[in-house]
């Protein structure tokens, strides 16, 4: 059965997706070393979305430690805060879009080093394409 996007149950499979992914362990070996490679995800309403989501998480050296969907962001320490509606972050998650393309174009707004995401390009990418890995259902569809 898919996994409704956002949902705790959502972020369980991604994380799943993640730390299964043989791409991400060899590309993210470096990520979060040294530095906060945790992400927060501010998914704006829309769409069947009522009200912004925030999606926790937590990665360094290759694996995923938690994923999770949070009330608070400043709960939690991070590194990176990308924002954007729930349309575009859809079209990442069905596979249609790209993420770093989205970054690039100002369809998502990136917070962070982006030193490090430059980087680590090539890890970003293969979490990225982690997220159309599995099966997920869509509000308002």
């Amino acid at each position: 059965m898919a996994a409704l996007y956002p949902s705790q149950e959502w972020c369980d499979e991604w994380k799943k997706a993640i730390n299964n992914s043989r791409a991400i362990k060899e590309a993210g070996k470096n990520w979060g070393v040294g530095f906060n490679g945790n992400l927060i995800f501010e998914i704006e309403p829309g769409g069947g979305l009522e009200t912004t989501t925030h999606v926790f998480v937590a990665a360094a050296a290759g694996e995923c430690t938690e994923c999770r969907i949070i009330e608070d962001p400043t709960t939690v320490q991070f590194g990176f805060h990308v924002k954007g509606s729930y349309s575009a972050f859809k079209e990442v998650v069905k596979g249609n879009k790209d993420f770093i393309a989205g970054v690039v174009t100002g369809v998502f707004k990136l917070e962070g080093p982006m030193l490090k995401i430059m980087s680590n390009a090539k890890f970003v990418r293969a979490v990225a394409n982690s997220i159309s890995s599995f099966d997920a259902a869509y509000l308002g569809e």
